[in-house]
């Protein structure tokens, strides 16, 4: 390969990494079987980068990019992985594969790791801005910095792997310690349940406790999808009890509701235009994953494209400094329906404006229900549905001998992705407008954000089942004389199995709220942990 053909192809797994490929990044360009055609194309040989592409696609698919964990980096699998089979000869039967696709997972999670480190320190910079109410710096900062910083993790490393062969590779992840690795999952575990906890610290009362715990425990029994359907049972009826109790003589709820700005009056003055709406829809569409870090996963994303929206709705600092720091909560959803959460936030963002009671922690809880259930069903029509037969179909024509198959997975997933997305947020904006004029006139809108303020309690611990692992390994513990002593086995199973996560993010959110502890601190305090855990876990074991 020369140093030409390895730099283009180097070239496409950072375009396939960043913001600028129109949304098409993870459900298209970082496919391996879409990457294995192009790699192969720049190296003279696209059906038979197709091929081999596709069959390591087929093996992967489960492996898609899963919310909250650092997973297999696909695209390196496919701009990396497929070149050097092709150069190599491999088969997707050789006996050398799984030592190179091991290879391609370690380095592709610390390429992961990398980025989203940086981010989360990028994330806390655009606090700085949304404290000043500076939203047009926040927008500026999170889209060209995490952009920056992405080609120069994706396209410099690509390169130099590319310039080895599969063995030398093999050997270059081999050298990476064991408790470096382990460093690595346990703090994306443990920086995004700071996440979460610092999203908690508005939602967390009265009843939404409860709800919280329901979330997590129902989660891990039914998954996320189903126990969220329950949950938004579970509110509704709440919401509905709720309404019964309303004082008729004022808009409150005789319920345990934090107060929202009860004597504002709904005076529909500031409009959001067609053009900032289009604009916010384009902005998600290019950068919905940008700046994605390990703490609060997408929320610069979902900043930047709220940002069109602050120039219309707020017209003092207080309102701009409010907005901004909303915005940047803890956010993780899928791509095309979570066009959808945008549209519609959009929508409530524009009746608080003009006076309608709805308070942070409302909006927030709003965000954090809609995101988990439009991830929940996005995965499900998007990857495991759409992308899953689409893949087979390219794969099942590349081994036949025609790239027909690649070309309609490729404009076929575009489409669903782009128009799937169009047709979501336009769709969302223009059904939660109509409902919110309808709640207003009906007495239902103090109900509605009731229980969506407890639906979002309710997602965001469902949430931390997939932020955390549920269990400490058994393995881990200290040997005192011949006596093993697990906290696991010892302690938090007699509480509940899966109780270590859920302790630490009440704890986090404690520090937080009654504690004052600055994020540097937790932040710190979180890598520190998960270095100190990263060197036990490989270290320690009984005997």
């Amino acid at each position: 390969m020369s140093v030409l053909q390895a730099a283009l192809i180097a070239l496409l797994y950072a375009l396939a990494s960043s913001s600028l490929n129109v949304g098409l990044g993870r459900y298209v360009l970082a496919q391996p079987l879409i990457a294995g055609t192009l790699a192969g194309a720049l190296l003279g040989d696209p059906l038979r980068g197709a091929q081999l592409g596709g069959a390591l696609n087929l093996a992967t698919l489960a492996l898609s990019p899963v919310r909250l964990r650092l997973s297999p980096d696909l695209a390196l699998i496919g701009y990396v992985g497929v070149p050097l089979m092709l150069l190599a000869g491999m088969r997707p039967d050789s006996t050398a594969l799984p030592t190179l696709m091991a290879g391609l997972w370690t380095l592709g999670i610390v390429l992961q790791f990398a980025r989203r480190l940086f981010n989360t320190l990028v994330a806390h910079w655009a606090d700085y801005f949304a404290d000043q109410g500076d939203v047009r710096n926040l927008a500026l900062i999170s889209t060209v910095v995490p952009q920056l910083w992405g080609v120069l993790v994706s396209f410099i490393p690509a390169l130099f792997l590319l310039l080895l062969d599969a063995e030398g590779l093999a050997l270059l992840a081999n050298v990476l310690p064991v408790w470096v690795q382990l460093t690595i999952q346990l703090a994306g575990y443990l920086l995004a349940s700071l996440g979460i906890a610092l999203a908690l610290r508005m939602l967390l009362q009265g009843s939404s406790i409860a709800y919280f715990l329901l979330g997590w425990l129902l989660a891990q029994q039914w998954g996320v999808l189903s126990a969220l359907v329950f949950g938004a049972s579970l509110t509704l009826i709440h919401a509905y009890l709720a309404r019964r109790r309303t004082d008729a003589a004022s808009s409150t709820l005789a319920a345990d509701v934090l107060p929202s700005e009860l004597n504002a009056s709904y005076t529909p003055s500031r409009r959001l235009e067609t053009h900032h709406l289009l604009q916010s829809f384009m902005l998600w569409l290019f950068f919905h994953n940008s700046g994605e870090n390990l703490e609060r996963e997408q929320n610069l994303g979902f900043a930047i494209a709220l940002s069109p929206l602050a120039g219309a709705l707020c017209k003092t600092l207080e309102e701009r400094i409010a907005f901004a720091r909303r915005t940047l909560t803890f956010f993780a959803t899928e791509q095309m329906l979570g066009a959808a959460v945008v549209g519609s936030i959009a929508a409530l963002e524009e009746r608080r404006a003009n006076g309608e009671p709805i308070s942070d922690a409302e909006l927030i809880g709003a965000k954090s229900g809609l995101m988990v259930a439009a991830s929940a069903l996005g995965a499900v029509l998007t990857r495991n549905t759409a992308l899953a037969l689409l893949i087979a179909i390219g794969t099942a024509l590349a081994s036949e001998g025609s790239l027909l198959g690649v070309v309609i997975a490729a404009l076929a997933q575009s489409l669903l992705v782009i128009g799937g997305s169009f047709v979501a947020f336009w769709a969302a904006h223009r059904q939660t407008a109509r409902l919110g004029e309808w709640a207003y006139q009906s007495g239902w809108l103090r109900p509605i954000l009731f229980g969506l303020m407890r639906l979002g309690a309710f997602a965001l611990g469902s949430t931390l089942t997939l932020a955390m692992p549920s269990r400490l390994p058994s393995t881990f513990g200290i040997q005192v004389g011949v006596v093993f002593w697990s906290p696991q086995v010892q302690v938090l199973d007699a509480l509940h199995p899966s109780a270590f996560s859920l302790i630490w993010v009440l704890m986090l959110w404690w520090l937080m709220r009654y504690q004052r502890a600055s994020w540097i601190a937790l932040l710190g305090l979180s890598l520190a942990l998960a270095v100190a855990g990263g060197v036990l876990l490989s270290g320690l074991s009984p005997t």
